[in-house]
């Protein structure tokens, strides 16, 4: 999507028309990785009659962002990744993305919800923000043992400390 205004500019972009020009980006993308031939006309792309070939396997669309209308269409794809907030924070934005996808008629089987937490430090934590319906957990678990400044050896160190100190699985 962008957040920066100068980018659009820099590209002669609208920066206002950048949520509709991602919709009709994604509409695109899902009608040229499905079976078959297809053609698309909008009113930023534009793709002649063609077939890709291979077809792809289905590729998930995930979106990004906190904002209402980052949510709502997050919950028209495959799944939502947060930014760096806190569990209820997470918890509080399932609950309405699971309201959007009721909402068209769709439930949360399949669909990932992935963000950063600011308040989970022990197994506990993670075991509510997994029973509040969160998939996957973005974190730097070196930052637990050796903070900002760990060496290469201390982050994979770290990563291993953080498997067994939080008895996770794989």
């Amino acid at each position: 999507m962008g957040w920066c205004r100068e980018e659009f500019e820099l590209l002669g972009q609208q920066f206002e028309k950048r949520g509709k020009r991602t919709d009709e980006m994604l509409a695109l993308m899902k009608e040229l990785w499905a079976p078959g031939w297809t053609e698309f006309s909008g009113d930023f792309y534009t793709a002649p009659r063609m077939e890709m070939e291979p077809t792809p396997p289905p590729i998930p669309v995930y979106v990004g962002g906190l904002s209402d209308i980052a949510l709502r269409r997050a919950a028209r794809h495959d799944g939502w990744i947060g930014d760096l907030i806190s569990t209820e924070q997470a918890l509080e934005r399932i609950a309405t993305l699971r309201r959007l996808r009721s909402e068209k008629g769709l439930d949360m089987q399949g669909f990932e919800v992935i963000t950063p937490l600011t308040d989970a430090f022990i197994p506990e934590h993670y075991a509510r923000a997994e029973a509040g319906g969160i998939t996957g957990i973005i974190t730097m678990p070196w930052m637990f043992y050796g903070g900002p400044d760990a060496t290469l050896e201390q982050k994979v160190d770290g990563m291993r400390r953080f498997r067994t100190d939080m008895a996770l699985e794989g």
